[in-house]
């Protein structure tokens, strides 16, 4: 007669040949001789999952387990029934407890979590994978697919957590060096250490681009996104991201070059259609701008830089009625989107008023604020074409304006209640009467359908008499105020002149000059005049704020000279001859091709004929300066 240990045996064998009825038969013979018998019901329990019958294998595998709980393959073969079965937390705690016994074990762990982080189950492989590494800490894939599964639940900062811990035990691991270096908080020295490992991988060059951009590291940014580019020319978002540095080194031409690229290799890429859109502007092409800016919309309509690039570039062009209602765009695009919606006023679309008062709300920068409060007298006054009716309607109006620009309106429009824009609302904005309110930039769709309508607008500002004779100098030299730089980070490497070519310019034709220039250029001022250019900077004058100051001194000279800033609109507003040096890629409201501005009839402008070269417009002031001053 057989030993019991040789019936297991012979069951056994017979089970792996396929013989599953004699192979029962035997199992239960030796059950029927030994009731309880752990190895008998374990092994015939999987032969009935083999089977089919999955409820009563498991049932055998447990009455096994209670038998003798000590064996690691018992929990395992458990766990996988379990699995099997759909009870997936069971089966983690089944396979947690076979690791337990057997740390061996971990990899069952980590591989039902790769499965059901496949099924979209990351609760159920996290609690396996908590087990994994509680049990074997100092292996890296349970961490790895820990962290996975945590990032699905919505745990980043734990995740995060098991990721950085599997980089510090295996500090050579590319792969993951590299998962962790793409992530949005990753730091640039984790990118250079996951390129030290893997410096083929172009992605990570991109990431490491991106950084140094950020941080304001525009050539070692483009170095980063050229080595990308060696290792894989196809990727567009390298060739846009390439461009967007090349923008900001004041080199639209090559950024443009680049976004053909991307654009090809993307043709479908609403983005990448605008930054070229943006490219075409820089370039001084608005009608390319155009054209880029509707190919990006037809791909994304509600993409909000594209429809304000599509405004800029019909206004630049000069099709005010579209221009005009295409600017209301903005309101979705920032900076914009962040003062929508302000005052609780209906918005006022040119309808009567009924006796009630009209709020005028002043929109962005000084500029803006000067260029649209130009047509307020065609509010307070009788006013031609459409919006004749409305306006003779309205009771009153208010302007809400910043606060430095308060003396010079109240005194400029006294039929307009001036309000100082403040920190907290000023009582005067909710005032019952007021029955509508408009932002100042949407007057002229209103207002200026089509140039003719333009040129009704005439100087609105003036200067402090009582300040203005203080400031004036006499002598026979023309006393020029100039300005010639701009803090705007998108604009001022196109737009700032060098104040030694302007001052230069100007000192060869006979003109004194004067320093309309915010900020601290005492030293360069200087300077200029150790070389005995009569420039003054007169002191005790804020020209940043107060800007009734400023006006006063513009008054004071002859002619001003500056670039595109707040002191161009502030002379064009006061009626004051100004002179405009323009870049390549001038700013919508100045159009194209043209010398002059039906905004303020008292400017001239000069145009740069080739981007960044400012010798010509600075030959065409001096020449034109001659002929006034002889």
């Amino acid at each position: 007669m057989a030993t019991l240990q040789e019936a297991l045996l012979i069951a056994f064998d017979l089970q792996r040949e396929g013989r599953f009825a004699e192979a029962d038969s035997v199992y239960g013979q030796i059950l029927d001789a030994v009731p309880g018998h752990p190895p008998a019901l374990h092994l015939r329990g999987l032969l009935l999952a083999q089977c089919g019958r999955l409820e009563e294998g498991c049932a055998l595998v447990e009455q096994a387990i209670a038998g003798d709980g000590g064996q690691p393959d018992l929990h395992a073969n458990h766990g996988s029934l379990l699995e099997a079965l759909g009870r997936f937390d069971a089966a983690a705690e089944a396979l947690a407890r076979a690791a337990a016994l057997d740390p061996e074990r971990v990899a069952l762990l980590n591989n039902f979590a790769v499965r059901r982080l496949a099924a979209d189950d990351p609760a159920a492989a996290e609690q396996a994978l908590r087990a994994a590494v509680a049990v074997r800490p100092g292996l890296t894939d349970p961490r790895i697919n820990r962290a996975q599964a945590l990032d699905a639940l919505g745990r980043a900062d734990e995740a995060l957590a098991q990721r950085r811990t599997a980089a510090l035990l295996a500090p050579d691991d590319a792969g993951l060096l590299g998962a962790l270096a793409l992530r949005p908080d990753a730091g640039e020295w984790e990118l250079r250490h996951a390129l030290r490992l893997d410096p083929e991988r172009g992605v990570l060059w991109n990431q490491l681009g991106a950084r140094r951009k950020d941080r304001g590291a525009l050539p070692a940014a483009r170095s980063a996104y050229e080595r990308g580019l060696a290792l894989d020319p196809a990727d567009a978002a390298l060739w846009n991201n390439r461009a967007n540095v090349l923008k900001g080194q004041g080199d639209p031409g090559g950024a443009r070059d680049a976004l053909r690229r991307a654009a090809a290799l993307q043709p479908e890429s609403a983005p990448i259609r605008n930054n070229l859109s943006d490219a075409h502007t820089l370039c001084g092409d608005p009608e390319a701008a155009l054209a880029e800016a509707e190919a990006a919309l037809a791909r994304d309509p509600a993409l909000a830089d594209a429809r304000l690039a599509r405004a800029s570039a019909l206004l630049a062009l000069g099709r005010f009625a579209e221009g005009w209602d295409a600017w209301e765009d903005r309101w979705t695009a920032e900076p914009w989107c962040r003062t929508a919606g302000r005052f609780p006023q209906p918005l006022w679309t040119g309808q009567p008023l009924d006796g009630g008062r009209l709020l005028v709300w002043g929109e962005q920068g000084v500029g803006d604020e000067l260029m649209f409060a130009t047509l307020l007298p065609l509010l307070t006054q009788s006013s031609t074409g459409e919006t004749q009716s409305s306006t003779r309607a309205l009771a009153g109006c208010l302007l809400e304006c910043d606060a430095r620009l308060a003396p010079l309106f109240a005194r400029s429009l006294p039929e307009v209640e001036v309000v100082p824009r403040g920190r907290l609302p000023d009582p005067r904005l909710s005032a019952p009467d007021i029955a509508a309110q408009i932002p100042s930039g949407s007057l002229p769709r209103l207002l200026l359908r089509a140039e003719e309508d333009v040129r009704r607008l005439r100087p609105i500002l003036a200067a402090d008499p009582a300040r203005t004779p203080v400031l004036r100098r006499g002598g026979r030299r023309p006393l020029v105020g100039i300005a010639w730089h701009t803090t705007n980070p998108k604009w001022a490497r196109l737009r700032n002149v060098p104040l030694a070519d302007l001052a230069r310019t100007l000192h060869a034709v006979g003109a004194d000059m004067v320093v309309l220039q915010y900020g601290d250029w005492a030293g360069d001022v200087a300077a200029l005049t150790a070389e005995g250019i009569a420039i003054a900077l007169p002191p005790g004058l804020d020209r940043k704020d107060d800007l009734d100051g400023l006006a006063a001194q513009i008054a004071a000279t002859d002619l001003v000279v500056t670039i595109d800033n707040a002191t161009a609109h502030l002379a064009g507003a006061l009626g004051h001859p100004v002179w405009l040096l323009l870049s390549h890629a001038p700013d919508w409201r100045w159009l194209v091709g043209r010398d002059d501005s039906p905004w303020y009839p008292s400017a001239r402008l000069f145009r740069q004929t080739a981007a960044g070269d400012w010798r010509a417009p600075l030959d065409a002031v001096a020449e034109r300066l001659r002929a006034l001053f002889p």
